[in-house]
């Protein structure tokens, strides 16, 4: 074997391969020696005991010695010694070469991405201190910014954060709630103080607009609150405002009277006196509101699934938020299906159920407050201005005013529409 110029563990080696297994053999000869050997084949004091280098798995010769090439008969030249490290080498540098320039174009290998390079972060300069003073800021004056308290501007000082709230309370078992004879019962909720300070506190009925289906009250939730927090206790209530819903003549007018005589009754248990009850009507809600309030029949007692058997069914007084009032605020196809016919048809159903007939007779005595919005499309300010004034030919005690900016909804988080209904329930005026 032909000696190499590799140095290993300090001494010359011969280097050679069989497949992928390497060995070192590392005698102590000399240059004579090694030529002899290399000519001849090695001598029988050359030992034999392999060195293998690390990271190639031995290869199993002939004579179980794992030499890393045979060795040859003697007096040839072993060739395949000499051909067989160059050929690993050669394939050792061509796979070197292909995982160093990898295909892109390949679908499933991708190149490895370059390292990200850092850029170096300037320390921050630092200037002399300046001895020149810096200027004074100038200041700007202007009008005052008016910031909203923290609960709204209808509640300033955060009273309603107090008042307990029960919910979906039935005052009604079964009633029909739509055409296709399916049966709801109706809900009312409650607003309280949860200790008041004074019994026999002013009790107090809201209704919302429509038509719409039983359920669509918790927009009055907030007015409720915060009337509540002012001294009193609320009510919310649910009732059927239309023919699609169960509604219409008489079973419209009947579901307010019922909430009010369950109010009368549920009210005394919160602290409340069931003999001042004051009705608030939105929207739509003014048309039954204003027929319970002034007519002289009890409504309540056309309602035979009320829970409540005893108190009066009418209102102690009236309090109507952006209502509509009158008949002529209702389209006629509308009128004549709640009715149950035109006027010509069902005579008396109309005039039981319009408020224009109600006052031109013997109607209901009590104080009448009435809110509307000067930007209110729905029901416009000249709406309250009619009903008002018919009010007033009749001998009614009315108070009518607009709220200058107040939308069809945002009149109801006025501090003035708390206030006139506060004032009316809570002090009777």
């Amino acid at each position: 074997m032909v000696p190499s110029s590799t140095a290993y563990l300090g001494r010359p080696v011969c280097a050679a391969t069989n497949g992928l297994s390497i060995v070192a053999v590392s005698p102590s000869l000399s240059l004579i020696d090694w030529r002899r050997a290399a000519r001849n084949g090695p001598p029988d004091t050359v030992p034999r005991t392999p060195r293998r280098i690390v990271g190639f798995p031995p290869t199993t010769q002939p004579d179980g010695l794992g030499y890393g090439c045979r060795d040859p008969p003697r007096r040839r030249p072993p060739i395949n010694c000499f051909l067989r490290p160059l050929a690993l080498i050669a394939v050792l540098v061509l796979l070197v070469a292909a995982c160093g320039s990898p295909n892109t174009s390949s679908p499933i290998l991708s190149p490895t991405p370059p390292a990200p390079s850092l850029t170096p972060i300037p320390s921050p300069s630092v200037s002399p201190p300046s001895t020149t003073e810096p200027p004074a800021p100038t200041e700007t004056v202007g009008p005052p910014i008016n910031i909203p308290p923290p609960c709204g501007e209808a509640d300033p000082t955060c009273a309603s954060l107090t008042v307990q709230q029960t919910r979906d309370i039935d005052f009604t078992g079964p009633v029909p709630c739509g055409p296709d004879g399916s049966t709801c019962l109706l809900k009312i909720d409650s607003f309280a103080l949860p200790a008041p300070r004074a019994r026999d506190l002013p009790i107090v009925l809201m209704i919302p607009g429509g038509p719409l289906p039983p359920g669509n009250r918790d927009y009055l939730w907030e007015l409720a609150r915060i009337v509540a927090g002012r001294g009193a206790v609320v009510f919310t209530s649910d009732y059927r405002s239309s023919p699609a819903y169960g509604g219409g003549y008489p079973s419209t007018f009947a579901d307010v009277a019922c909430a009010i005589r369950f109010a009368r009754q549920k009210g005394a248990e919160l602290g409340g006196d069931p003999g001042r009850v004051t009705l608030v009507a939105h929207s739509f809600g003014g048309i039954p509101g204003a027929v319970v309030a002034l007519s002289t029949h009890d409504f309540a007692t056309d309602e035979p699934a009320c829970l409540a058997t005893t108190g009066d069914g009418r209102p102690d007084a009236f309090v109507g938020i952006a209502g509509i009032y009158t008949l002529d605020r209702v389209g006629p196809t509308f009128l004549a299906t709640f009715f149950g016919g035109d006027r010509t048809t069902a005579p008396d159903a109309w005039d039981a159920g319009d408020a224009t007939t109600i006052l031109a007779g013997k109607p209901h005595r009590m104080p009448i407050r009435l809110l509307a919005g000067s930007n209110d499309l729905v029901a416009p300010e000249a709406t309250m201005d009619e009903f008002a004034t018919l009010l007033r030919d009749a001998g009614y005690d009315v108070t009518a005013t607009t709220l200058d900016g107040a939308t069809h909804d945002s009149i109801l988080q006025k501090l003035a529409t708390v206030d006139a209904v506060a004032r009316l329930a809570i002090e009777g005026r």
